[in-house]
């Protein structure tokens, strides 16, 4: 197991690790954004552009007109996800320590979602709608948020914590050999879980926004019905008073 020293920094080497791979990431993207993107993509720019097309597919399920806030939002989470469970196979004493293995990390990645879903949801229909979803008409929408926090955080955190503990484990008992076939496996929910994670945010997004229409829509058919309901009110009205008059 990792040394008393390390056990108690873990929260700052965890810090660290997670500074380092939003330091990549940033690179990474002013490295994409200075490219100069030809017609006919080829090498890094055809990788770069099919991953953000999946991203970009993803928003357009939810709404086509929100590509421009979604699809960012949803790429930057599987990036960090994705390169904070990489970290473990990195042949570096403490670098390899995934920050997606620490529950506060994960639970702040899921804290990120949520909110951000509630954020996106006021960009696009308004602050007071957004929040209005949360607890009408159902109150018990907002424990599901919370619900939503917890699941996301406590799956992401039990496959890649589990992970790490048992490379450790392994690598206690037997230092050669076999923590490469480890490895090799664990880079499935290295893989799997940002998937995961980035496919349910869209749907408690997806699920938001569309809840959210749906009811935006009910209520103008209702003000239009009622308002049509008067207009003939009125109009059986005079017709009553012209044939009363005329008799």
């Amino acid at each position: 197991m990792l040394a008393p020293a390390v056990q108690e920094a873990m929260p700052y080497i965890v810090l660290v690790n997670f500074g380092i791979v939003c330091a990549v990431i940033v690179i990474a993207l002013s490295r994409i954004g200075g490219m100069v993107m030809h017609e006919v993509p080829t090498g890094a720019q055809n990788v770069a552009e099919y991953f953000l097309d999946w991203f970009v597919k993803q928003s357009r399920r939810i709404d086509a007109t929100v590509v421009g806030l979604v699809a960012p939002f949803i790429a930057t989470l599987f990036a960090v996800i994705l390169l904070s469970n990489l970290l473990l196979i990195v042949p570096l004493p403490l670098l390899n320590i995934p920050p997606t293995a620490y529950f506060g990390v994960t639970f702040a990645l899921a804290l990120t979602a949520v909110l951000g879903n509630i954020v996106l949801n006021g960009i696009h229909r308004g602050i007071l709608p957004a929040l209005t979803h949360l607890v009408w008409p159902n109150p018990i929408q907002l424990i599901s948020e919370v619900g939503h926090a917890a699941s996301l955080s406590l799956r992401l955190f039990g496959n890649i914590g589990g992970e790490y503990l048992v490379a450790l484990l392994v690598l206690r008992s037997a230092p050669y050999g076999i923590p490469l076939i480890i490895h090799g496996l664990g880079l499935i929910p290295a893989f799997i879980q940002p998937l995961v994670f980035t496919l349910l945010t869209v749907s408690f997004l997806g699920t938001a926004m569309t809840h959210q229409a749906k009811h935006e829509g009910a209520a103008r058919r209702s003000r239009r019905f009622s308002l049509g309901g008067r207009r003939r009110a009125a109009a059986l009205g005079k017709q009553l008073v012209t044939g009363g008059e005329s008799q």
